[in-house]
């Protein structure tokens, strides 16, 4: 991560097919350059419900299941398979024209 994170922020989970599984935790997210997987988190709750308010404003629908409070710390630790954004908007998250 090269943006420097406060010690709590917020990511989004959304639902997935079939079962949860506790071991873990699907982040939105898309492929970004070289087939890394980008995850936005956000510096409040507010900032994350505005985000996802504008996102389907602009026609990006997002299968939510929660928002979960992550420790900055953990973050990396925990889902080291995402590259993380803090607070970007629905269009540079997203980019393009959102899904028909």
């Amino acid at each position: 991560m090269s943006v420097s994170l406060p010690d709590r922020v917020f990511v989004i989970v959304v639902e997935t097919e079939g079962a949860r599984d506790p071991e873990r935790m699907p982040l939105l997210s898309h492929a970004g350059p070289g087939g890394a997987r980008r995850t936005a988190a956000f510096s409040s709750m507010l900032l994350a419900t505005t985000f996802l308010n504008q996102a389907q404003q602009l026609g990006h629908f997002v299968k939510l299941d929660y928002i979960f409070p992550a420790d900055r710390r953990r973050l990396a630790e925990d889902f080291p398979e995402y590259e993380v954004r803090l607070d970007p908007s629905p269009q540079a998250f997203f980019g393009g024209d959102p899904a028909a």
